[in-house]
């Protein structure tokens, strides 16, 4: 396999989950005492360790008490997800099953980079049927920065399959963070303006290519095998 696509997860893959800021909301709450507000970040593109870093930040908890639970913080949310998802509606994004299949066909190895933590990840993907795609990832269980876990995915990757310095990697997400790790990583950064973000805004952070969503597989094939190394 000398092509592999990464994926982010939510806004790109599926609709954002209510359910996942509702356990990780309910976790700061009964492991830190905060009864915060996601609404105090930004937290569009940012890894789950970094989400609940950062609203902690905002209410003044310090570092060492923020580390000192944060393996206890995101526990509890899978535990909590896991009840949760039982009920929850996910919503695949228009295309993406289509793509999917298509891209396998190709012979292209599918992974995820998502800030998810990892049984989330695939909690959330199981549900609607598509986890079997993704063979590897890099997740936010991993490492608190995003950039990281597309290291981590190639690593995996070349672990799994007989690692090949040439081969083209291309990062597909919804966030201008997806972009700036990306480039970061050294792979090809790939908008998909189906989230909160303008195109205009991927483009700047970085992508080398957008979507406006992922129904055009065709296209998006097409784009993948005119890069070359």
């Amino acid at each position: 396999m000398d092509i592999i696509a990464f994926f982010d997860i939510d806004n790109t893959l599926i609709r954002s989950s209510r359910g996942h800021v509702e356990a990780l909301l309910v976790c700061i709450a009964e492991v830190y005492g905060i009864d915060a507000l996601i609404d105090v970040i930004n937290h569009h593109g940012m890894t789950d360790q970094e989400i609940i870093t950062r609203i902690l930040e905002k209410y003044e908890i310090d570092q060492a008490a923020i580390k000192a639970r944060l393996a206890d913080c995101m526990a509890c949310m899978v535990r909590k997800y896991a009840a949760i998802v039982k009920s929850e509606k996910i919503v695949i994004m228009p295309g993406v099953l289509n793509l999917l299949s298509k891209l396998e066909k190709h012979g292209i190895l599918l992974g995820l980079v998502t800030g998810n933590l990892e049984p989330i990840a695939r909690a959330k993907l199981k549900k609607i049927g598509i986890d079997h795609f993704f063979k590897i990832g890099g997740f936010g269980s991993d490492h608190i920065r995003r950039s990281s876990l597309i290291t981590i995915a190639l690593e995996r990757a070349e672990a799994l399959f007989d690692g090949d310095s040439q081969r083209r990697v291309f990062h597909f997400g919804d966030a201008p963070q997806d972009m700036q790790a990306g480039r970061e990583a050294g792979v090809v950064p790939i908008g998909v303006a189906t989230g909160v973000f303008t195109a205009q805004q991927l483009t700047s952070a970085g992508a080398a290519k957008v979507f406006s969503d992922l129904r055009g597989a065709n296209d998006i094939i097409q784009y993948i095998n005119s890069m070359k190394i």
